[in-house]
């Protein structure tokens, strides 16, 4: 039924949404469609712009190359001799260098433009007689060319003379801009004839010149056009003007972009605006169905949270979020689990000490009960056993019946020591010293079990206050228990390690590890998987460790072995080896280790 509620919640949530932001979808559609035409309208004509001015800036470091060359070049000639002069294949050779780099032109001709080197047929009247460079018109060969180039004064033999070097402007030059398929570029130049194309990146654009509108606007001084109906409506293009060393118009660039490559036109600008508002809709459907989920998601969780605490989880918790009223009752919902989890656990260790208090009771009527007959019982076995001549199978019955008595006297003492605790006797000293003892006691039972003892201690010497003997008992019990555990042999490993406040002592075996379904009875009393165990090993361990102030816990992965530590306190700062404590008042303690 809840969750019915809230899938209604949730649904009414975004048809409200939707009935919001429709109308401001269709207005706002509507807009964008206009600014989105517009601004595209815009960049394509920014971008093509950008193109052409990349596509002078080739053409201008051209030119600058050959004002370059052509300098180094002079400088060659005026140092050359006339000797050298009258050789003049060595003067050829150099400069046939610079043809197979790729400069088109060389030439050499005086000031009454005789022509004295070129490496093309051309003629010298027309050429400039200074030092200057751009866009030259050209004729070789019955052909004319516009070439990027430069002319540079030189005295040759003390007499005035020009060299000029240069690339034509064609389409093996400025070929490289073909990889761009979906610009058009033209590049049309004046050969005496009009203007004729010189370069075409798409064939089919040969038959279609330049608009006499445009030429005349560039002729009378306009750097860049923007036509955005080139070619009958096919281009949005670019016409930019390269003027010669004259000044005069010699070259007309076209850069244009096809109408086909661009998206809104396949579209139209009505088709966008319905695609805009169904990407609208589609966009605030989604919106509405993720807010509705951001709106529902914290009552589902306070929903999930109040199950758990009725079941008796109360561990859970509920995030704190979904808007100041939902914060407020998820914070008191954590606050009251929280609370509702304390009293659970003070409930269970009421009930845990009452269990223990009534098991010393039970234990001391045991001990009074049960322990004066049974020193009966074993004093009258061994002066019988003693006196008696008694054949084998009696003499043997009668030692099977003291082994029993002693067995059963031990169990009682393990009950008064569980039931009844001693108070520790606490002195300082290296928590270091507790495993070593406890390795060498254990040490001739290792050997003959077969098990390696490996200490890692990270504790740097730390001090612990506590009773020696019984974090001795408390130690062996664990080391005991590890042993117990690998019948066929293994290592122990005892790590000690210590941060700010706390120092643990960690046994961990290599044995079968501890099933994950008892794990958590293990410090139970009267808890054991052992044949013969009591089951009071590990709950000893567990009380001494509390007696220290400190914690005992295990960690075990089934069939990778298991790890017990014991955490207690380091001892105060200006704490001395072997010093009792001190109290709370400053005094020692008087008490010392039994």
């Amino acid at each position: 039924m809840m969750r019915g509620r809230m899938t209604t919640l949730r649904l009414r949530l975004v048809i409200g949404f939707l009935l919001v932001s429709v109308p401001a979808m269709l207005a706002s559609a509507y807009v964008a469609a206009r600014l989105i035409s517009n601004a595209f309208e815009s960049n394509v004509e920014q971008w093509l712009g950008e193109t052409s001015r990349y596509f002078k800036l080739e053409v201008r470091e051209a030119t600058l190359e050959a004002q370059r060359v052509a300098s180094v070049v002079a400088q060659r000639i005026e140092s050359t001799t006339e000797d050298e002069l009258q050789h003049p294949a060595i003067i050829e050779k150099d400069l046939a260098v610079l043809s197979s780099v790729g400069y088109d032109l060389i030439a050499i001709y005086s000031d009454e433009h005789e022509m004295l080197y070129s490496s093309r047929t051309i003629s010298a009247d027309a050429l400039p007689t200074q030092t200057v460079q751009g866009i030259f018109k050209i004729e070789t060969e019955g052909r004319h060319y516009i070439m990027a180039g430069a002319v540079q004064t030189v005295k040759l033999l003390g007499k005035p003379a020009n060299v000029l070097v240069g690339t034509w402007l064609d389409d093996q030059y400025l070929g490289g801009i073909k990889v761009v398929t979906s610009l058009d570029v033209r590049l049309f130049a004046d050969t005496g004839n009009g203007f004729e194309p010189i370069l075409l990146t798409h064939s089919a654009a040969a038959a279609k010149p330049i608009p006499q509108a445009i030429h005349d606007k560039l002729e009378a001084g306009a750097k860049t056009i923007f036509d955005n109906q080139a070619d009958e409506g096919a281009y949005r293009a670019v016409y930019t003007g390269f003027r010669g060393i004259d000044g005069k118009l010699v070259a007309v660039a076209f850069i244009g972009l096809t109408s086909r490559a661009g998206f809104f036109e396949q579209i139209g600008r009505w088709r966008l605006f319905v695609g805009i508002f169904l990407f609208g809709s589609a966009l605030a459907i989604i919106v509405g169905v993720a807010m509705s989920g951001i709106l529902v998601k914290p009552l589902r969780a306070l929903t999930r949270g109040v199950r758990a605490i009725t079941a008796g989880d109360y561990k859970q918790r509920v995030p704190a979020q979904g808007g100041r009223e939902i914060a407020e009752l998820a914070t008191g919902f954590n606050i009251m689990a929280e609370q509702l989890g304390k009293v659970q656990a003070l409930e269970a260790e009421l009930r845990q000490r009452d269990r223990f208090s009534a098991l010393g009771q039970a234990a001391m009527v045991i001990a009074h009960e049960v322990r004066n007959p049974l020193g009966i019982i074993k004093t009258s076995t061994e002066v019988v056993r003693n006196r008696a001549k008694l054949g084998p199978s009696e003499d043997r019955m009668l030692g099977y019946i003291i082994d029993e008595v002693r067995r059963i006297e031990t169990l009682v003492r393990d009950f008064l020591d569980f039931a009844q605790p001693k108070e520790p006797s606490k002195s300082v000293f290296l928590l270091r010293s507790v495993i070593d003892r406890v390795a060498s006691f254990a040490a001739p039972e290792l050997a003959k079990r077969h098990i390696a003892l490996d200490i890692r201690d990270e504790s740097n010497g730390v001090l612990i206050s506590g009773d020696p003997d019984q974090l001795h008992q408390a130690c062996l019990n664990l080391m005991l228990n590890a042993m117990d555990a690998m019948s066929s042999g293994g290592t122990i490993t005892a790590s000690l390690a210590v941060d700010d406040t706390q120092a643990s002592l960690t046994i961990s075996d290599s044995g079968p590890g501890i099933p994950p379904a008892i794990i958590g009875q293990i410090f139970n009393p009267f808890f054991t998987t052992k044949a013969k165990g009591t089951g009071l090993g590990l709950a000893k361990v567990q009380s001494v460790a509390a007696a220290h102030g400190g914690t005992a816990h295990c960690t075990s992965k089934e069939g990778q072995g298991a790890s017990f530590t014991i955490a207690l306190p380091v001892a105060p700062p200006n704490a001395l080896p072997g010093s009792p404590p001190k109290t709370d008042a400053g005094k020692a303690d008087a008490r010392v280790p039994s």
